[in-house]
């Protein structure tokens, strides 16, 4: 009987004893708090990452940022106190499909000699992995790059170029006599049509010249946000579509892409990508600008009067409106109005087509 009692005894002591025990201990404290989910719009939960909720909710990347003087976006300031780079870019059949087209923040279409035409890339925040084919100069070339404060980076060019570029102090990079150009082989093109190069490579050439490496230019106004033309002007056309024929054999298409709110782009007739990626380019922004044009000799090369009046199209999120522009002198920004009040942009990328007759643009819908 005593034994039993003792055995009773010991029982009721260890559970005494344990549940003093567990009132006494502190719970352990998990690792990291769990974020409260959120049922989405099909009504499944998502757990939503801690982090990515702070940055969403406190924009704190976004307050480090500034606004480009180019394409109106936020970059970081390192991002934008370099000087931007212009380059000639090949439009031969030869040159196609270009690389880092994607990645420019303005870029100008022009004739050259009949029937090509050619581009001029404005490189400012970003770096693309190469910029190419690179090509050669022309005065009206020249005076577009100039208003960009840029890094001028050409393989040869007319004589009234490299006159030019002498008499305006223009900052080149010139592919013959530089080591920041190579030929590239691997896509099949030849010469002269396969001049390749990168950002930083110009830039470091550049430096190496003593050029100036740091921006001094008088940039475009921008939107806050994107905003429909009928918000703020009367008489805006419907512009789904845009069609510019330069010849017969050299046309330019838009087609509006409502749900990414980008102008996707065509040229003769075939989707135009960038090389590095084989994507479709596009624009956010387009402006069209009529100039005076009268060829100078037996080679077919041309003047375009890129200094002076005229009149043209702004174009943006599928609305039109017709403008006119002034540029005062070669290495002045060319100025955009609306009546007499100069246009903001939306924010976003910007190309600029260059064109003798305004008659020879279509803007409508299907």
């Amino acid at each position: 009987m005593i034994k039993k009692t003792f055995i009773v005894l010991m029982i009721v002591m260890l559970i005494f004893a344990s549940a003093c025990s567990s009132k006494t201990s502190a719970p352990e404290k998990p690792a990291e708090e769990a974020v409260p989910s959120e049922p989405d719009k099909t009504g499944e939960t998502i757990i939503t990452d801690p982090e990515e909720t702070v940055e969403e909710e406190t924009g704190e990347d976004d307050k480090n940022k500034v606004v480009s003087p180019l394409d109106g976006l936020r970059y970081y300031p390192e991002q934008l106190k370099n000087r931007p780079v212009a380059v000639s870019i090949d439009n031969h059949p030869g040159a196609r499909w270009q690389a880092g087209l994607s990645q420019a923040e303005i870029i100008y279409e022009f004739e050259v000699e009949y029937p090509y035409t050619r581009y001029l890339c404005i490189f400012l925040a970003k770096e693309p992995e190469m910029i190419g084919p690179v090509r050669s100069a022309r005065p009206y070339i020249i005076y577009y790059a100039l208003e960009n404060d840029g890094i001028f980076v050409h393989v040869g060019g007319s004589e009234d170029a490299f006159s030019e570029i002498d008499r305006l102090g223009c900052a080149e990079v010139y592919g013959l006599y530089s080591g920041a150009m190579w030929r590239y082989y691997d896509t099949g093109k030849t010469a002269p049509h396969n001049m390749y190069t990168t950002i930083k490579s110009i830039r470091d050439e550049a430096a190496s010249y003593g050029y100036r490496t740091e921006g001094n230019f008088e940039g475009y106004m921008f939107n806050e946000k994107t905003q429909n033309l009928s918000t703020n002007y009367k008489d805006i056309l419907n512009a789904e579509k845009i069609n510019i024929i330069y010849n017969k054999s050299n046309t330019t298409d838009y087609e509006y892409d409502e749900e990414k709110e980008l102008y996707l782009r065509f040229k003769d007739g075939e989707k135009h990508v960038d090389e590095l990626d084989n994507n479709q380019l596009s624009a956010k922004n387009i402006i069209v600008l009529e100039t005076k044009k009268s060829v100078l000799d037996n080679a077919g090369r041309l003047y375009l009067g890129t200094v002076g009046e005229g009149r043209g199209f702004y174009i943006t999120n599928g609305e039109a409106i017709e403008i006119t522009w002034s540029k005062s002198k070669e290495d002045a920004r060319t100025k955009f109005y609306s009546g007499n009040e100069e246009i903001k942009f939306n924010p976003g990328n910007t190309w600029i087509q260059i064109v003798s007759y305004l008659d020879n643009v279509s803007i409508g819908k299907d």
